[in-house]
């Protein structure tokens, strides 16, 4: 079983290499508009999977990661490649302070407490018109690379995917290590955690700071696909989405983030003229996977592929 997982692990590898050359340029957009979704989305997986904390901020956290990297790209001429870091940790700053501050509240309260800082982001990016463009949004500056100007679908492709590659092994690492285990401990018993001498608040603060770091990540990469920004890409509603994605994806799979955010992205894609409907469609697969599979889709395969491991040694027996 485990060889089977490695083989099917450089399957999936060799394939996103190749896709670039045989692929259309818009399916190698999509597959990076994927893989920059799931950058932030991972964000998720570690603040709500691993932690149990609940986040309605994440696209706050992109916003910041989008606008600031541009910013300093169009006042100051930082280049995106130094800009981005900056501003991802700058952003993660900021969640682990808001992770401090907020998280001294629980459950709902802690909700509201993430939707707050949410409308309160989307309210300055439409009210400081002179540093976020206001309501008619902003352009954002292309890549360049020693001097080269990184727009293609397939330049941007061959820096978004590897970063995506890289999240999602980060997730399989933290799931086995030791702040994986600290960050895990709180979510089943917060009194128990702290009697083993867990610090929980730390804890919970740096799993926020996290989050906000790939959240800010992939915000800043999302830019560089879309080339223009708007403040009603990062509002409530979107975060909500996130949730949805993070949830269908599953949360605690290291590739949950990907499979949901390829759900998001190409099933519009596939839906033709009912993509006006598409707002309920994920509604209503957001309340199935909840309560029929809360696992998502990576926690359904590898139900399956357990059942029929079952049933293949059971048929071996007889």
């Amino acid at each position: 079983m485990q060889a089977l997982r490695i083989l099917g692990l450089l399957a999936m590898l060799g394939a996103l290499a190749v896709l670039p050359f045989v692929a259309a340029s818009h399916i190698v957009y999509l597959v990076a508009l994927i893989g920059s979704t799931s950058i932030i989305v991972a964000g998720l997986s570690v603040v709500i999977g691993h932690s149990g904390q609940i986040s309605i901020a994440q696209a706050s956290f992109a916003a910041l990661g989008a606008y600031g990297t541009a910013q300093l790209a169009n006042m100051a001429g930082v280049p995106h490649w130094i800009g981005l870091p900056a501003v991802s940790l700058g952003t993660a700053l900021v969640g682990y302070l808001f992770g401090l501050l907020s998280l001294r509240v629980a459950d709902h309260y802690l909700a509201l407490t993430t939707m707050a800082l949410c409308a309160i982001v989307q309210l300055l990016l439409v009210h400081l018109e002179g540093w976020t463009g206001g309501a008619v949004g902003l352009p954002v500056p292309p890549l360049a690379l020693g001097g080269r100007i990184l727009t293609r679908p397939v330049e941007l492709y061959a820096v978004i995917v590897p970063l995506a590659v890289a999240t999602a092994w980060f997730l399989y690492a933290l799931q086995g290590s030791r702040t994986g285990r600290a960050f895990a401990a709180p979510r089943m018993s917060e009194v128990g955690a702290a009697a083993v001498g867990i610090p929980v608040l730390r804890y919970k603060a740096l799993a926020f700071g996290i989050s906000a770091f790939l959240g800010a990540l992939g915000g800043g990469l999302f830019a560089l696909q879309t080339t223009y920004l708007d403040p009603a890409q990062f509002g409530i509603l979107e975060s909500v989405r996130l949730i949805a994605i993070a949830v269908i994806g599953g949360l605690l799979n290291p590739l949950g983030p990907a499979i949901g955010a390829a759900v998001f992205v190409l099933l519009p894609e596939t839906m033709g003229a009912l993509g006006r409907s598409m707002g309920l469609v994920f509604s209503l697969l957001l309340i199935a996977f909840i309560i029929l599979a809360p696992g998502g889709l990576a926690g359904l395969a590898g139900r399956i592929r357990l059942s029929l491991a079952r049933r293949r040694a059971e048929g071996s027996r007889r």
